[in-house]
C-alpha cells in the first residue's frame, strides 16, 4: 500500500509543477466556477498564508479547485477607526483571478469599538457597503459571518433572532448595491436545527440566496454519521417554511489528521474527502469547501494544524491526490443520474458529465470485498480515489471488482449491476 501511495503523491507533486489541463478549460476568470462543485478553505487573504497564496492558488487550479472560501474581515480593513486598508485584499482578489480561482468572501467579525457587531449594526454595514462596492464587479457571492452559532465567533451568546437581524440588514444593504449579488447564510458549525429554525421563524427565508452549514462529521465516516441523510432533513426543515427551491453549500467539511483519537491517518483522509464530496453531491449541495488547503502542522496534536491537504511547504497529502482525481472523475458541469446509488453495502452512485460519459463511484464501509459487478457498455476509464489506474478483467459483461473504502472510479458504462461478493 505504501508504494501505491508514494507514486500518487508523486503525481500529485508533477500537477503542481506543471500547469493543468483541466485548466484551460477555463478562459475567463471565474467562468465555469458557478458550476463547479469544488472549493477549499484557505486564509490566503492574512497572516502567514498570504506570501504563500500565489502558490496555494496555482496548487488549487491544478488540482481542479474552482473555488476558495477565506476572510474579508472588518478588523483587517479597518485597524483603527475611519483608517481604511484594503491593499492585502487587493493583492488576494489579483492572485485568484490570474489563477482562475473564484473567492467567496466571509464578511465577518468585529472591531474593538463595535463589539459585538450585532449591537452595533450601523457601523458593521460601513464596513459592508465598503467592501461589497469596492469588489462587487469581481466577487459575486458573498457569505455572512462564520459559524454564528458558535459564542467563540460570534461574541456574544448565539442566539438566532440576532442573527437574523444582522443578516437582514446585511442582505438590504447588499442588495441595494446590487440586486445581482448573491448572499450566503453564515455557515453553521455542524447542522444546527434548533438554530437554523430560529432564524427562519424570525423572518430569515427573506434575507438570504443560499443555504450554508459546515457539516463535520470527523473521526467518523460520513456513512456512519449520515451526512446524506442529514443534508436531506435540512432541505426538509427548508421546505417547512417554503425555502426548499434554495441551493445548499457546505462551506466547511473535513478530516484532521492530527496526533489523537479524533485525527485520522493520512490515507483516511483520502478516503473520506472522495467520499465526503460523493455523498454531498448525491443529495444535492450544490458546492462542498474541504476545510483546509494548507495544514500550518506547527502542533502535532492540534486538530486546526492538519486539516490540510498539502502540507505547510505545499507539497501534496494524499488528500490532494484524492481532489485531483474526483476532480477527473466528475468535471464540472457533471449531473447526478436519478436511480438506485445503493445495494446492500456497496455504494455506486452515476453522473453523467459534460462530455455526455456516465461515470460512477464504487466503494464499500469495511474492509475490501470481491464483487460481481455487471456492466452494459464499454468502460473507458477506471481508475481509483488516487487517480491511479485499475487493471479490470474486462470492460464489458461481467466484471470482477475488489471494494473497500477508497472509491474506484469506472468511466462510460451505461448501466451496472452489483453482484453478490465473490467469495
Amino acid at each position: 500500500m505504501l508504494g501505491r501511495y508514494a507514486i500518487s503523491i508523486c503525481a500529485a507533486a508533477a500537477m503542481l509543477a506543471a500547469p493543468s489541463a483541466r485548466a484551460d478549460e477555463t478562459t475567463e476568470r471565474g467562468a465555469t466556477a458557478h458550476l463547479s462543485p469544488y472549493g477549499v478553505c484557505a486564509h490566503i487573504s492574512r497572516g502567514d498564508e498570504h506570501p504563500v497564496a500565489r502558490r496555494e492558488l496555482q496548487a488549487m487550479r491544478a488540482a481542479g479547485i474552482a473555488w476558495v472560501r477565506t476572510d474579508f474581515s472588518w478588523s483587517g480593513v479597518e485597524r483603527r477607526p475611519g483608517d481604511w486598508d484594503f491593499a492585502q485584499l487587493d493583492e488576494t482578489v489579483d492572485w485568484a483571478e490570474a489563477a482562475g480561482v473564484e473567492i467567496l468572501p466571509i464578511l465577518d467579525y468585529d472591531v474593538p469599538w463595535a463589539r459585538p457587531a450585532h449591537e452595533h449594526l450601523d457601523k458593521w454595514l460601513v464596513y459592508v457597503r465598503r467592501i461589497v462596492k469596492r469588489y462587487k464587479d469581481r466577487l459575486r457571492y458573498w457569505e455572512v459571518w462564520n459559524e454564528p452559532n458558535l459564542q467563540q465567533f460570534w461574541h456574544d451568546k448565539p442566539d438566532p433572532k440576532a442573527y437574523a437581524k444582522m443578516l437582514r440588514a446585511t442582505y438590504d444593504a447588499i442588495k441595494q448595491i446590487d440586486p445581482e449579488l448573491v448572499v450566503l447564510f453564515g455557515g453553521t458549525a455542524e447542522i444546527p436545527w434548533s438554530f437554523i429554525e430560529g432564524v427562519y421563524q424570525s423572518g430569515g427565508a427573506e434575507t438570504f440566496n443560499v443555504m450554508n452549514v459546515h457539516p463535520y462529521r470527523y473521526p467518523a465516516a460520513p456513512e456512519q454519521r449520515p451526512l446524506y441523510e442529514d443534508l436531506l432533513r435540512l432541505r426538509r426543515l427548508m421546505e417547512k417554511y417554503g425555502d426548499g427551491d434554495k441551493p445548499i453549500w457546505a462551506t466547511e467539511v473535513g478530516w484532521p489528521t492530527h496526533e489523537g483519537p479524533r485525527g485520522v491517518s493520512l490515507p483516511r483522509q483520502a478516503q473520506m474527502l472522495a467520499r465526503c464530496y460523493l455523498l454531498s453531491l448525491q443529495a444535492g449541495v450544490e458546492v462542498v469547501f474541504w476545510y483546509e488547503f494548507q495544514a500550518p502542522e506547527e502542533r502535532a496534536d492540534y486538530n486546526e494544524h492538519h486539516f490540510g491537504i498539502v502540507h505547510r511547504d505545499i507539497s501534496p497529502k494524499p488528500a490532494y491526490a484524492a481532489m485531483a482525481a474526483l476532480t477527473r472523475a466528475r468535471p464540472s458541469g457533471s449531473k447526478a443520474v436519478e436511480r438506485p446509488w445503493r445495494t446492500g453495502d456497496v455504494y455506486h452512485p452515476a453522473w453523467q458529465r459534460p462530455d455526455g460519459e456516465t461515470a460512477w463511484a464504487l466503494w464499500r464501509v469495511g474492509d475490501d470485498h470481491g464483487y460481481a459487478v455487471q456492466i452494459e457498455g464499454a468502460v473507458a476509464e477506471a481508475f481509483d480515489h488516487l487517480g491511479q489506474p485499475v487493471d479490470l478483467d474486462a470492460t464489458t459483461g461481467s466484471v470482477r471488482l475488489t471494494l473497500g473504502e477508497g472509491p474506484i472510479y469506472l468511466i462510460g458504462p451505461a448501466e451496472l449491476t452489483i453482484g453478490q461478493a465473490a467469495k
